[in-house]
């Protein structure tokens, strides 16, 4: 099933989602942009305005994200981290995973910013998730 959302138009369904899980991928702006619907919740349960809203905004943003890894990993961390994903769920949580950080002691994992609407609830180097 495609999915689309105004102003990124149509996006790619993913193979090899978990079951029960549906994800969309597309890139705008140079960057990956995916959502993912968690059963029971359908796509119905998606906010197109909001979403495409983050993604209006993403250069604020991104500096908001950046601000948070400095504060929670070090400036340096910050400054290397780079290769954004933005990634949304049903509502308004979304996440954006740095993929790409070359400080010593992060995994090839990157880093991981939870956002709820806009405000930075969590950041997460990755390093326990392998």
């Amino acid at each position: 099933m495609t999915f689309s959302l105004p102003g990124l138009g149509e996006l790619a369904p993913v193979d090899g989602a978990p079951d029960g899980v549906t994800c969309w991928t597309t890139t705008s702006g140079g960057e990956t942009v995916a959502v993912l619907v968690e059963e029971p919740s359908t796509v119905d349960d998606l906010d197109p305005a909001f979403i495409t809203g983050v993604l209006a905004d993403r250069e604020r943003l991104l500096a908001v994200a950046r601000a948070a890894v400095a504060d929670a990993l070090g400036a340096a961390v910050a400054e290397s981290a780079d290769e954004p994903e933005f990634t949304f769920h049903t509502g308004q949580d979304w996440v954006l995973r740095f993929a790409e950080c070359a400080e010593p002691g992060l995994t090839e994992l990157g880093v991981l910013v939870v956002f709820e609407g806009h405000e930075v609830t969590e950041v997460d180097d990755l390093a326990e998730s392998e």
